[in-house]
């Protein structure tokens, strides 16, 4: 067991989707349909055809989505997702507000989530606890992260976390999340990638061809030793670096200090996940 690797899919259509989810099964544990981000899909073939296992999301424009009123009501988007459960969808993402509106659909299990597009949100680890005590079988928090630092309450819940999770620091400075998640099995149930990086439909997702042969992911835990090292720029965090990767049974990951940040300060916060002993 360890955690899965999933990928975010926004496929244009039904015909699309399906044939980027028998490329991608080959790749990933999981694969995220976002409804939201199709022009139209036909959801019982989706389901019945699925490769793999999958998370259903249709979010709304309030937590990052693009489901609006053109779209229809609140209420039909949370039939839909009853009806993808229905259909054999083994993950429903339920937004933290429509949690007790969407109620029970079991056999799927429900993954409340909660997204922060401005920054990091305060006191990390009690909004995590807050969303577990709902009764979800799945814990998604995200933020934005603005700097390197960002990244430590993200890393601390998911060591931390007896509930499965998936926890996310957005943007360029949130990479390290995103690579280093399979760390911390069981608690880090999942972390997302994108289908290939120009199709990323989150800032700072990384394709899953580079989280699997560049950072090692499906072979990361918490014994592997991780090496890190200062990228130049953000295109080195996502496509490229003369350390990136694993070099035996090491993996390396770049860090990238924000304006003001002090390395000094950014390695010690990092120390406890991170070696940066070859500086």
């Amino acid at each position: 067991m360890r955690t899965w690797l999933g990928v975010s899919l926004a496929a244009a259509n039904t015909g699309a989707a399906l044939a980027e989810m028998e490329r991608l099964a080959a790749l990933a544990d999981v694969i995220e349909l976002r409804l939201d981000l199709m022009a139209e899909f036909d959801l019982a073939q989706l389901l019945a055809a699925r490769p793999c296992p999958v998370v259903v999301t249709y979010r709304p424009r309030r937590e990052g989505g693009r489901f609006g009123e053109e779209n229809g009501t609140e209420a039909l988007r949370l039939d839909v997702l009853r009806q993808a459960a229905a259909l054999g969808a083994e993950v429903i993402d339920i937004e933290w507000d429509s949690f007790e509106a969407l109620g029970a659909v079991a056999p799927a299990r429900r993954m409340i989530s909660r997204h922060f597009f401005d920054g990091m949100p305060a006191h990390f680890a009690a909004l995590h606890a807050e969303l577990a005590a709902s009764g979800a079988e799945i814990v998604k928090l995200v933020g934005m992260a603005h700097r390197q630092l960002d990244v430590i309450p993200v890393l601390a819940t998911l060591e931390q976390t007896t509930v499965p999770t998936v926890a996310i620091a957005m943007g360029d400075y949130g990479i390290l999340t995103r690579i280093l998640a399979p760390r911390f099995f069981p608690g880090a149930w999942l972390t997302y990638a994108a289908a290939d990086q120009a199709q990323a439909v989150a800032p700072g997702q990384i394709a899953i061809e580079t989280l699997r042969q560049r950072y090692q992911a499906q072979r990361l835990t918490s014994s592997t030793p991780v090496r890190g090292y200062w990228a130049q720029t953000a295109h080195d965090l996502t496509t490229g670096g003369a350390m990136e990767g694993a070099m035996g049974a090491e993996v390396w990951v770049p860090c990238q200090c924000a304006p003001g940040e002090e390395r000094a300060v950014v390695r010690a916060a990092l120390s406890r996940w991170v070696d940066f002993g070859f500086e």
